[in-house]
C-alpha cells in the first residue's frame, strides 16, 4: 500500500512540472490548449504604465526571480510584459484593491490592475506561470486568461520576535515569503513577558529587558521593515501585549508592573499595575512615539491571558480596586476604556485578542477582535457586531492543530487548508474580515522558522485568497507541492509534502536574508508615497 501511495504522489509531482499550478489558486483561470510562449533568461522585460519607486522595486525583484536556472538550452525572442495600472495612489490600507487580470498569448503579455498592489499580485502569478522543464532545460508559459482577486482583505501571519529575537534581515526574509504567498499583513508580536526589543527615545530603559544590546529594533530598523513590506503590498501591524504578559515593561520601569509572589514563578503571569495613574500616561506617551513608525490604521494591544489573581495579590491594586469599588473585570474594563482614549490620541483603531470579551469587558464597537480560542467564541463575537480575524485553527506551533493526528507532521497543512473561516458559522459571517496564522516562538528562532512555517502555511494562504469552493486537498496537493519547490528555489526553506524531485540551482544559498536591499533614499520615497 505504501508503495502505491508513493507512486501516486510521485505522479502528482510530475503533474506539477508540466501543468499550470498557481498558488493561491485564482478566482478564474482559462488555459489555452497547445499554446505556449517560449521564454529564456533575459528574454522578458516589464513595462509599467506609471512611475513608482515602490512598484519598480517589485519589478526588479521579479525579474531576478523568473529564471532560477540561467544556463538553459535555448534562447527566446524578446517579449514585454505590459503592466497597466489605473491609479498611482500608493496608499496601503485594509481593503485596498488587489485585483488583477493577466492575459498570456503568443506575442502578447498583459497585466492589468487598479493599484500597484494588484499588479504585485499579478507579478507573483506570472512568475508561477513560468514553468521550467528539467528534461529539456527550457522555460515556457502556457497561454491563459486569469481574473483574480482575494476572498478576504486581511490575510496574515503573526511573527513573534519577543520569545526569540529575530534580526531585521530575517524579518525581511519572512516578508519575502509572505509576499510570494499573497499574504498582505504581517502581525508583528514585538513585546512579551520575556523581552522588550523596541527602541524608545521617550523611555530608553525599556530595552533593559532586551535579550542583549544587539537584540533591539531601532526606529530605522522598523521603518526599513515597513518600507520593505510595502514593496510586497504587506501591511505591518505592531502588537504590544498588555495588560497581561507585561513583565518586560517592569525591568526598566519597575513601578509599571505588579508584585505578586505567589504568581512570580511564571513570568507570563505578571501584569501591568493599572492602579498607578502614571502607567496610563506612560503607555500613551510611548504609543505616541511608536505609532508614527507604523502607518497602518490598526494597532494591536494584546489583551490575552490576563492573570487577575496577580491583581488580587498586589497591594496597590487591591487598595485601588477597593477604593474604586472595582472587581477585576471592572478594572480590566477601566484599562480598556483608557486604551480607547489613547487610540484616539494616536489616531489608530484598536485590535485585541478575544480575551477581554471572555472576561466580560465591553470593547469599543470599532475594535477588531482576533479570535484564538474557538469557533464558538467567534460566533458570539460576530453576533456582537465586532469585525473579526480568525486564528484559532491556524496555530503553527501546535503538533495537533485541529484534533487530527498525522503520521507526517507536515500533513497538518491539510488541517489548515480545511479550516475555512466560516466553518460552523451560522450568522453574521460578513463580520469576518480575514485571518492570520500564528507562529509563537517559544521553540522557534531564525534557525528553524522557515521549516516550521512552510510549506504548511501555504494552505492558509490559499484558504484566505481563493474562493470558498476551492477546497479540495487532493487538487491542492500537487499545486502546493510545486509551489513549495518554487519557494525553495527562491531561498525559502520550504520542504516537500510527497515524494518528488525538486532540482535546485547549484549556487543556491539559504542565506536567511532578503532578496534585495533597499537604499535609504528608497526607504524614504516608499514611506512618503
Amino acid at each position: 500500500m505504501n508503495k502505491i501511495i508513493i507512486l501516486i504522489l510521485s505522479l502528482l509531482g510530475l503533474v506539477c512540472v508540466f501543468g499550470q499550478n498557481v498558488v493561491p489558486y485564482p478566482q478564474q483561470i482559462t488555459l489555452t490548449n497547445n499554446c505556449y510562449v517560449s521564454v529564456s533568461p533575459g528574454s522578458i522585460s516589464i513595462s509599467p504604465s506609471i512611475q513608482s519607486t515602490t512598484f519598480n522595486i517589485a519589478v526588479e525583484r521579479y525579474l531576478n526571480l523568473f529564471f532560477p536556472f540561467t544556463n538553459t538550452s535555448s534562447t527566446s525572442d524578446k517579449i514585454t510584459l505590459s503592466v497597466s495600472i489605473n491609479s498611482d495612489d500608493e496608499t496601503l490600507q485594509l481593503g485596498i484593491d488587489e485585483s488583477y487580470t493577466l492575459n498570456i498569448a503568443q506575442g502578447s503579455l498583459e497585466l492589468k490592475s487598479n493599484t500597484i498592489y494588484g499588479a504585485m499580485r499579478g507579478l507573483e502569478t506570472f512568475k508561477q506561470m513560468i514553468v521550467y522543464d528539467v528534461t529539456s532545460n527550457t522555460y515556457s508559459i502556457q497561454c491563459a486568461q486569469i481574473v483574480d482577486y482575494p476572498r478576504y482583505p486581511w490575510r496574515g501571519i503573526m511573527v513573534d520576535s519577543a520569545r526569540h529575537f529575530i534580526t531585521k534581515n530575517f524579518i525581511l526574509h519572512i516578508i519575502d515569503a509572505l509576499g510570494y504567498n499573497k499574504f498582505n499583513t504581517m502581525h508583528w508580536h514585538l513585546v512579551d513577558a520575556q523581552s522588550f526589543a523596541v527602541e524608545s527615545t521617550t523611555y530608553p530603559d525599556l530595552t533593559q529587558a532586551a535579550f542583549g544590546p544587539k537584540a533591539v529594533f531601532s526606529h530605522d530598523d522598523i521603518q526599513e521593515v515597513v518600507a520593505y513590506a510595502k514593496t510586497y503590498g504587506i501591511r505591518v501591524i505592531p502588537e504590544f501585549d498588555i495588560p497581561g504578559h507585561a513583565a518586560a515593561w517592569g525591568v526598566g520601569y519597575p513601578e509599571l508592573t505588579c508584585t505578586c509572589p505567589d504568581y512570580a514563578a511564571n513570568i507570563n503571569n505578571i501584569p501591568l499595575d493599572i492602579s498607578n495613574p502614571n502607567t496610563l500616561t506612560f503607555l500613551q506617551n510611548f504609543f505616541s512615539e511608536i505609532a508614527p513608525l507604523f502607518p497602518d490604521q490598526h494597532f494591536h494591544t494584546g489583551g490575552d491571558e490576563l492573570v487577575t489573581g496577580c491583581w488580587n495579590e498586589d497591594q496597590n491594586m487591591v487598595s485601588w480596586m477597593e477604593k474604586m469599588g472595582f472587581s477585576t473585570t471592572d478594572a480590566f474594563q477601566y484599562f480598556e476604556n483608557n486604551l480607547d482614549v489613547t487610540m484616539k490620541v494616536i489616531n489608530r483603531t484598536k485590535m485585541t485578542w478575544n480575551d477581554p470579551i471572555d472576561y466580560g469587558v465591553q470593547l469599543s464597537p470599532d475594535t477588531v477582535v482576533q479570535v484564538w480560542s474557538s469557533g464558538a467564541d467567534l460566533q458570539g463575537i460576530l453576533n456582537s457586531g465586532y469585525k473579526s480575524i480568525v486564528s484559532f485553527a491556524w496555530y503553527l506551533d501546535k503538533q495537533v492543530p485541529d484534533g487530527n493526528t498525522h503520521y507526517e507532521w507536515q500533513d497538518t497543512w491539510q488541517d489548515f487548508y480545511n479550516a475555512d473561516p466560516v466553518n460552523g458559522i451560522t450568522s453574521n459571517a460578513q463580520n469576518i474580515i480575514g485571518g492570520e496564522a500564528a507562529m509563537f516562538a517559544e521553540q522557534v528562532s531564525e534557525v528553524n522558522w522557515d521549516v516550521r512555517v512552510w510549506p504548511r502555511a501555504i494552505g492558509v494562504a490559499e484558504r484566505l485568497w481563493s474562493s470558498q469552493g476551492t477546497n479540495s486537498v487532493t487538487s491542492a496537493l500537487p499545486r502546493i507541492g510545486a509551489f513549495s519547490c518554487d519557494m525553495s528555489r527562491r531561498g525559502i526553506q520550504s520542504g516537500p509534502l510527497f515524494t518528488d524531485y525538486c532540482p535546485l540551482p547549484e549556487d543556491l544559498a539559504f542565506t536567511l536574508k532578503p532578496t534585495m536591499k533597499l537604499s535609504k533614499s528608497e526607504i524614504k520615497q516608499i514611506l512618503n508615497n
